[in-house]
């Protein structure tokens, strides 16, 4: 099984796989443990709503960086929650600055 393995690889793991010395992989359970530790930093996490609250607008860039980065970052999420964005997006504007000030000026709630 180990030898028909390599024939369905294309790229870097192609490049990957024959790049292993010969005689050192014993048993598929092995190869595939020696691939997954190789490639499974690879894959990408998928995006949760909850990771917009890492995204903050910083002090002296204008309100338009902030907006355009977290839409970029909300484009990513799959399957987000309203309420969770529209607060990951106020928490990540400056307490100080003026939108901030609009949108918490009156107790609103999302239903």
């Amino acid at each position: 099984m180990c030898k028909s393995f390599g024939s369905n690889l294309m790229g870097p793991v192609l490049q990957w796989y024959t790049n292993i010395p010969n005689n050192s992989i014993s048993s598929f359970a092995q190869l595939t443990d020696t691939f997954v530790e190789q490639f499974a930093s690879s894959k990408k996490l998928e995006k949760l709503s909850g990771d917009l609250y890492s995204v903050q607008q910083r002090h002296g860039k204008p309100l338009r960086d902030y907006i355009s980065h977290f839409n970029q970052e909300k484009v990513f999420i799959l399957f987000y929650n309203h309420e969770t964005n529209i607060n990951a997006f106020q928490k990540g504007l400056l307490l100080d600055g003026e939108l901030y000030k609009e949108l918490t000026k009156f107790n609103c709630t999302t239903t």
